[in-house]
């Protein structure tokens, strides 16, 4: 019996996804090893956005098999897949414009006080340790609506560091939103953190990229 990979972090195998007669993608094998970086490049209609929406639980009914570190898993929505490592920046940014960057960091999950008020110093406390992590001199303290395109998708990659992702998957993250006039962003270097971190992963997400 041949021992389990693992160095292979996540892997897909027979990924078959249709909406109605139409076939999106077809038995589709793809796996990610520690470190790795993919890029997966194609036509429009090629298939890549719904494949990089099986693995994080956004699509949830399709044939074939997820396994983490080896082990199949079935993710019945993105939360479950958040709480496994995986996350996910797509490429209409999840973020809500009246809200500081440390609200849409920790939306949903904000640190709390004895008396359950919503810490704010200790919210800006830790989302400034994420940004300087990636070497992003941002206030914390500043609303998202007046960030350019290519900031708001670091405070995308910030917020899944802050959810200790293991993968990070990029749906085509060169490409700025419709109607944005905003300046195209690459991902950072991941094999340079600078400084250190008390909750970010023991090691750089492994990022998986969805690109036209």
């Amino acid at each position: 019996m041949a021992k389990p990979d693992h160095a292979t972090l996540v892997a897909m195998t027979g990924a078959t996804k249709h909406f109605g007669g139409v076939r999106a993608s077809a038995g589709i094998d793809f796996a990610v090893r520690r470190g790795e970086i993919h890029a997966l490049i194609g036509e429009n209609g090629a298939g890549k956005s719904t494949l990089m929406n099986i693995l994080p639980g956004v699509i949830t009914d399709y044939e074939g098999e997820v396994s983490i570190d080896g082990r199949g898993v079935r993710f019945h929505g993105p939360g479950d897949a958040q709480r496994a490592g995986i996350a996910t920046i797509h490429q209409e940014l999840d973020l809500v414009a009246g809200l500081s960057i440390a609200e849409n960091m920790f939306l949903g999950r904000e640190p709390r006080t004895r008396i359950r008020t919503v810490d704010q110093r200790a919210m800006r406390a830790r989302a400034s340790e994420h940004l300087r992590w990636l070497g992003v001199n941002l206030d914390p303290r500043r609303p998202v609506s007046g960030l350019r395109v290519g900031e708001q998708q670091l405070v995308e990659i910030a917020k899944a560091l802050s959810l200790d992702a293991r993968v990070l998957i990029m749906d085509e993250p060169t490409a700025p939103p419709p109607r944005s006039p905003g300046p195209r962003c690459s991902a950072p270097n991941w094999s340079c953190p600078r400084g250190p971190l008390s909750r970010r992963p023991r090691s750089p997400p492994t990022p998986a990229c969805s690109a036209s």
